[in-house]
């Protein structure tokens, strides 16, 4: 099976609450593109109409391979329409606030899945009803998990045992597969020459990873201080990476506990294996249709867990107690505070088999569906072909969903 054949073979539109008025500092737009991940389109859109970065805000990020929709605002921006290539601002009107997270209400999608076998479409056929009836677990898919590596875990696991040496290493020399040509060499200079940070300087070129090299060079040995020179927003996504994937393990727990095995399929993620239910009977439908996990912090007591001794005994198993998930330096970054729903609805789901004209002899399905805002469109896909015996999850390209 192959998923992003083809740019328009996954469209999202980012569904919004944001007042739209006559007046207010705030241009509100609708962003459409093509091609481009959200902060890139933005950055580029600050630079050719000339307003500063900081006066853009979104509310979701939407994905490089897929045709999106979305609204953002400008502070004090143009009100009128611009068009460059494959990003199209539509000048919607004003706001008296900027946009945000907040403010989605859902994401629909429209999804085509390419080159499936009859065995893949059996699956399918199969998953379509129970998804219909069920939803699907609302677990964090593996895009979450960037910081995470194969032989050393997350970044933030490093960073908040107090490895500063091990996260920097992690962070900016540690190798990974879908690394571009450029970013391979400029960790390359870093692990070939580690510890020669003048000599590093020099061969670098310009970049957040030089500026950190910079303070090393004056402070050799000092890590703990150069990871405080480390984007914050770029540390906030390594403690949503590890909290996540905690999240996961602890929901995954409770459904193998509490549901019979027969009624269990295996998800794997580069993280691990998840369980995932099949099909609930109604009295399980409602229990977990209703149930909310906090996300772990060491800010939080057992007790505000469902099932404070699931928690404990899953946390020790990866080498965790709650308390230790905190973050001691630097204190301008911390564990979200959050409640997520286990379960999530698959709003308006259904499917449509069709002879794939790009491939001869295979099927492919469209898809269309809503999901609320924080659930990933990829966890469906890999939820729906979990009765097959094995999988080929394909993408045209490599950036998840």
């Amino acid at each position: 099976m192959k998923l992003r054949r083809q740019p328009e073979d996954f469209e999202v539109i980012e569904r919004s609450t944001l007042p739209v008025k006559r007046s207010g500092d705030f241009a509100v737009y609708e962003l459409q593109k093509t091609g481009w991940t959200t902060l890139d389109a933005i950055d580029r859109i600050a630079r050719e109409i000339g307003i500063p970065r900081k006066n853009i805000e979104h509310a979701g990020l939407k994905d490089r391979h897929a045709v999106t929709t979305q609204r953002i605002t400008i502070r004090n921006g143009p009100r009128q329409s611009y068009e460059d290539g494959a990003i199209i601002l539509d000048y919607l009107g004003q706001s008296t606030r900027p946009i945000s997270a907040e403010d989605i209400s859902e994401n629909t999608f429209r999804i085509v899945l390419r080159s499936l076998s009859d065995r893949e479409r059996n699956a399918a056929e199969i998953a379509i009803p129970e998804i219909q009836q069920s939803g699907v677990p609302n677990y964090f898919d593996e895009q979450r998990f960037g910081s995470w590596f194969p032989e050393h875990g997350f970044i933030a696991e490093a960073w908040i045992r107090g490895r500063y040496e091990d996260a920097f290493r992690l962070a900016f020399a540690e190798p990974e597969p879908t690394d571009n040509p450029e970013e391979r060499e400029q960790k390359a200079i870093l692990r070939d020459n580690w510890g020669d940070w003048i000599l590093c300087k020099q061969l670098l070129s310009r970049s957040h990873r030089r500026s950190i090299v910079t303070y090393l060079c004056d402070h050799p040995t000092d890590f703990k201080g150069a990871w405080a020179t480390v984007n914050g927003d770029l540390r906030g996504l390594y403690l949503s990476a590890l909290q996540s994937d905690l999240w996961n393990r602890i929901v995954s727990a409770s459904f193998a506990r509490e549901i019979s095995p027969e009624h269990l399929v295996t998800l794997n993620l580069k993280t691990g294996p998840l369980v995932c239910p099949k099909l609930f009977t109604k009295e399980q439908s409602e229990h977990y249709q209703k149930m909310r996990v906090p996300l772990p912090s060491g800010r939080l007591q057992l007790s505000d867990f469902p099932d404070p001794e699931l928690v404990e005994s899953t946390l020790q198993e990866l080498g965790w107690k709650l308390h230790e998930l905190k973050v001691k330096f630097p204190r301008d970054r911390f564990f979200s505070r959050a409640f997520r729903p286990v379960m999530i609805p698959v709003q308006n789901f259904r499917g449509e088999f069709a002879a794939d004209e790009l491939s001869t002899g295979l099927s492919r399905l469209t898809l269309r569906f809503s999901l609320a805002r924080g659930s990933y469109a990829t966890m469906v896909i890999k939820r729906l072909f979990l009765n097959a015996e094995k999988i080929d999850l394909e993408e045209h390209d490599d950036e998840g969903a």
